[in-house]
């Protein structure tokens, strides 16, 4: 853990590191008042209880082994996902319980998330009529072969994606002919545009509030930057009266006004200007 001494068995830096300030000044001399007195006592009272809270955190912290944090959570990775879960909203509640207490209730749920996906298994088995470890074996290998077969019929929806796009249909066609050699493929983003990302659909205006209120080149802009019209008006509304406002725009400013994506306010705001709806500043 950073800031931990091993050496010292200790911290850098303290939980409330800064408490000492509020007594640092403090001086009991005999001519002072009662009040005073009394007063000072209690800014003392107040800095023990400050360090009784500094040793409880410590005690927790040595306790439960969070020193060697990265160990922590190399421990907590051997879970499942659901396990995990419920060791993240436990931890909280560490400090009510004993270290050992706290774990052998997490093994305990994780020792039953295993059961249960045991009993599942079984339960398959059974209703698929196996009563035998051996056929299980048969019936899994056969299982895996028919979600391979189911994954090969839908494959033609994947391809579907790319036919439009040679150089991407060229890099599906080779992942796919890497998989079936048992070869394990080189990851590689299938893209269709210059950018290297793959373009999304145009998007559906069919329906959309204030679709009726554009004209067909404001539509397919919509379409084009996947942006629901009534947004698309209030955009260019709120870029016109900064228009007005200044006499002319600049990129930097519509990008100040409206905050999406900037390459989607470039298309904006260059359509504005093409369509003679604002002015370059």
């Amino acid at each position: 853990m950073a800031g931990y001494m091993p050496a010292r068995a200790d911290f850098m830096e303290e939980f409330d590191n800064y408490a000492e300030w509020d007594l640092k000044d403090i001086d009991f001399v005999d001519d002072d008042t009662d009040i005073l007195h009394a007063l000072k006592v209690a800014v003392v009272d107040i800095y023990h209880s400050r360090l009784k809270e500094r040793e409880r955190r410590k005690k927790i912290i040595r306790d439960h082994g969070l020193i060697n944090l990265r160990k922590f959570q190399i421990l907590e990775r051997r879970y499942p996902k659901e396990v995990q879960d419920l060791y993240d909203a436990m931890r909280r509640f560490a400090r009510v319980v004993g270290p050992i207490e706290h774990d052998k209730f997490i093994e305990s749920h994780a020792l039953e998330f295993e059961l249960r996906r045991e009993i599942c298994r079984l339960q398959e088995y059974r209703r698929a009529g196996i009563q035998s470890f051996c056929s299980a074996k048969v019936y899994e290998r056969v299982k895996h072969v028919r979600e391979d077969e189911r994954r090969k019929r839908t494959m033609l929806v994947d391809v579907l994606q790319y036919i439009q796009d040679g150089r991407a249909c060229q890099q599906w066609l080779s992942k796919q002919a890497a998989i079936d050699a048992g070869i394990t493929p080189v990851v590689t983003t299938i893209t269709t545009s210059a950018t290297g990302r793959r373009s999304a659909p145009p998007l559906n205006l069919t329906g959309l509030p204030g679709t009726e209120k554009l004209n067909d080149r404001e539509k397919e802009l919509c379409q084009v930057v996947r942006l629901v019209p009534g947004a698309y008006l209030e955009y260019k509304q709120a870029l016109l009266n900064e228009c007005r406002r200044q006499g002319g725009l600049r990129l930097a400013q519509a990008r100040a006004l409206i905050k999406i994506d900037v390459n989607k306010t470039r298309k904006i705001y260059d359509f504005l200007i093409k369509e003679g709806y604002i002015n370059k500043a």
